[in-house]
């Protein structure tokens, strides 16, 4: 039950719109101009200290964690060395009243941004990107037909090694990085760059120990002027708190979890970031937990839980500012802060413990989006641990995920080099890929989609977009002469791999362009590998290195194949010619013909193993391929399929497909059937899910499921979403997660959204308030299946 304090805070966070400020802005740009000449780390690492030293202190009633990202409550920062100033100036007027997360700017606010925008022209890592990247990229783009990363965002997606930071504070980062550099007297250019680079660090330290030394004093200030005797001791305790941590580790629960919080507050301070996950949270804090909780009885566990909650509701402070496109093809502000609690120790021995059991207990009670919820499951997992998490999901609450161990530990022995001991030390880095060895992962951002239902418009017109008559793909041959449906799997093949190459050569040249102007500091100085190395992330520092490249209508170009291959070539009900026309003209006055190719082929997701396995072969000739190159930084690429809201705006650029979609119509959702096309009941779409062999895909697969409340009432329900899932992860499935509200609730939610402000629903691998979500992508969870029983 929650406490008066984190029912008045949990009622701020509902009654307060998301707000853009200029202060980062303002101080960035002072910073930028006075430190302009020093070595590219160093510099950047000044920049983040001066705003360190200068943004605003702000301590809010009531809180117990304390440290914010910007001067204002549900504040968004901009960040001009990476995002354009050009869309920051188009969109000012329309950002707080567009329908995809809008922000609410002040007058002042809007004035002041404005007028510091002017130095910024031209000089972001997006504006470069329009001028380096080949022009074929930069079209197929702007058709929407590819996407490629790094070119307005940070690379490194950062899980930090949460547990070096409770043992020996920032301090000891500082300590070692000078020590590095009192041991190396350069001799050559490599080497200057890693003493650059500690020397980066050291500066980076001291500006985070500064920001919470000066959290310290306001605390003390408001200390002095507080009339009210309990939240007087509340402030003194922060401040006596603020003086410890981050800089020495911490000494008891409370100061684990501001420790914790203040590193995370720096991620959105240095760079615009997101999926800055907690990683296996029940492990490294469960030493503070049990001393003050279990063992000395310091504090109650009653007082810890508040305590989580006050730390819960500090990551639903953090966003990022996005542009309209990418508002639409991620929509809900998601930061994909992910916190794990479960599965099994580095010894292959259970994991879970009281504080797993709580972590769970205050997503229950909050009902918040962030952070968003894993748990690992496996063989000797408490069978307490999973019923809580399902109990949740039957209630409607779309939170936690569930994570299969087997399936990711093999992943993570395909992805990395590692022991079978880091393997079974994996967590989420981003959004549902496994990374091995608790904190030594980097895995850069989305390298790159590739929209499969332009892909098989490609091979019917070969190479040719329809939509606008030009010749974007590759000639892979006149389809009316194909002689059966293996030659259209060939030559679609041809097409996919070549448009995820375009990525790869595309995502390599922005990679190495960040190498030389736009190192992450403070994010790579704690990520596992880097300070040891003397290397950023983005110059392969970290102990392990990916780039996620990703695929949007995997579902729809499986079904597409099934319906060529059984309407054209074995029924001969139409021919290819017939076929095509009829996609182009989006079975205009052709409905019989659609319902032919809707019906009468086997649909993926119902458990038929002819077109299951069409999609499996589909999917491991990408993943085989794709993850045997290597990206700039010399580490790996790696295949997953998460869409997150992409499969609204892929859609939207494509015409109909012969599946029988309709043209514009969304894709489907990530690695789930198409929407309503699945209705031989849950167990059939879990297996048909799970037959793709989820292993072989190293950036794991998200699969999102949804139940009619209807179809899972009582304990008989709570028993069918645990059968589900355990058949799930039995077949090798490594992911899932569940909505569990019908239709009628989200369609009185769109009506009157004021009497829902707190319903929640898994979009991808990320919750979202579902009133805040654009009309398009409330509809994208309307029209997925809701199962009514497990038939």
């Amino acid at each position: 039950m929650l406490t008066m304090r984190v029912k008045r805070m949990r009622q701020k966070l509902f009654n307060t719109i998301p707000s853009i400020t200029a202060e980062r802005l303002v101080l960035a740009t002072e910073a930028y101009q006075k430190f302009a000449g020093d070595a590219v780390p160093i510099f950047r690492a000044k920049v983040v200290n001066y705003i360190m030293e200068n943004m605003t202190t702000l301590i809010m009633d009531d809180e117990l964690i304390v440290g914010t990202v910007t001067n204002a409550y549900r504040g968004a920062n901009l960040h001009p060395e990476f995002q354009s100033s050009a869309w920051y100036i188009s969109d000012i007027d329309e950002i707080s009243t567009r329908s995809n997360d809008p922000y609410y700017i002040s007058p002042e606010d809007k004035e002041t941004i404005l007028e510091t925008l002017k130095y910024w022209e031209g000089k972001s890592m997006e504006d470069l990107s329009q001028t380096v990247l080949p022009a074929h990229t930069l079209e197929l783009e702007q058709d929407d037909i590819i996407c490629v990363g790094l070119e307005n965002g940070v690379s490194g997606e950062t899980l930090c090694d949460h547990e070096k930071i409770l043992t020996v504070g920032i301090r000891g980062y500082l300590e070692e990085c000078q020590k590095n550099i009192d041991n190396l007297f350069p001799q050559t250019m490599e080497e200057q760059a890693r003493v650059d680079f500690w020397k980066a660090c050291i500066i980076q330290c001291e500006g985070l120990i500064t920001y919470a030394h000066r959290m310290a004093a306001e605390a003390e200030r408001m200390a002095s002027e507080c009339t009210d005797v309990k939240r007087k001791q509340e402030l003194l305790e922060i401040a006596e708190n603020c003086r410890m941590v981050p800089e020495n580790p911490p000494q008891n629960f409370q100061q684990a979890l501001q420790s914790i919080w203040f590193v995370h507050v720096y991620f959105h301070i240095e760079v615009c970031t997101t999926a800055c996950g907690f990683g296996r949270f029940d492990q490294y804090v469960w030493p503070f937990y049990k001393k003050d909780v279990l063992d000395e009885k310091n504090i109650s566990r009653e007082a810890a839980l508040e305590m989580l909650e006050c730390f819960y509701l500090k990551a639903c402070e953090v966003y990022e500012v996005r542009n309209n496109w990418y508002a639409t093809s991620f929509a809900g502000y998601p930061m994909w802060q992910i916190l794990v609690v479960g599965g099994q120790t580095r010894d292959g021995k259970d994991a879970t413990n009281d504080l797993s059991f709580l972590c769970l207990e205050a997503a229950d009670d909050l009902q918040v989006t962030q952070p968003t919820m894993a748990v690992r499951v496996w063989e000797e997992t408490p069978e307490e641990l999973i019923k809580f998490g399902c109990r949740m999901i039957q209630e409607g609450q779309a939170n936690p995920g569930f994570f299969n161990d087997t399936a990711a530990i093999k992943m993570c022995l395909g992805k990395a080099d590692c022991t079978i001991e880091e393997a079974r030390d994996w967590t989420i880095v981003g959004c549902i890929q496994p990374g091995p060895g608790g904190g030594g992962t980097d895995g850069s951002p989305d390298a790159g989609y590739v929209n499969m239902g332009k892909m098989v418009e490609f091979v019917l017109h070969n190479g040719v977009d329809p939509a606008t008559g030009k010749l974007m793909g590759l000639e892979t041959g006149n389809p009316r002469e194909f002689k059966n449906i293996e030659e259209f799997k060939a030559a679609l093949k041809k097409q996919i791999i070549h448009h995820y190459d375009i990525i790869r050569v595309s995502y390599n040249l922005m990679q190495s362009i960040h190498m030389n102007r736009y190192p992450v500091i403070f994010a790579s100085m704690v990520t596992r590998g880097c300070v040891e190395s003397g290397k950023s992330v983005q110059h392969g520092g970290a102990q392990y290195s990916t780039a996620g490249m990703y695929i949007s209508g995997a579902a729809n170009m499986a079904d597409s194949i099934a319906a060529i291959e059984k309407c054209v070539f074995e029924d001969k009900d139409l021919t290819m010619d017939e076929l095509i026309k009829a996609c182009d003209t989006n079975f205009e006055g052709q409905e019989r013909l659609r319902q032919l190719l809707l019906n009468k082929p086997e649909k993926y997701g119902n458990n038929l193993e002819h077109v299951d396995n069409i999609y499996k072969e589909m999917i491991h000739h990408v993943a085989n391929t794709v993850q045997s190159w290597k990206d700039a930084r010399g580490g790996g690429y790696a295949f997953g399929i998460d869409t997150q809201t992409l499969n609204l705006s892929h859609g939207l650029v494509t015409g109909a497909l012969p599946d029988g979609r309709f043209a514009g119509e969304p894709f489907c959702d990530s690695a789930s059937p198409m929407m309503g096309r699945d209705r031989n009941g849950p167990t059939a779409t879990v297996k048909s899910v799970a037959a793709m062999d989820q292993e072989v895909l190293h950036e794991g697969a998200l699969f999102n499921l949804r139940f009619d409340p209807k179809g899972v009432q009582g304990e008989k329900g709570l028993n069918i979403i645990k059968g589900v899932i355990k058949t799930f992860f039995e077949d090798g499935g490594e992911h899932i997660q569940i909505n569990v509200v019908d239709n009628e609730t989200l369609k009185k939610a769109q009506e009157t959204p004021e009497n829902y402000k707190g319903l929640m629903v898994r979009v991808a691998g990320y919750m979202a308030y579902f009133t805040e979500l654009d009309k398009k992508a409330q509809d994208i969870i309307i029209y997925r299946t809701a199962h009514l029983s497990q038939n």
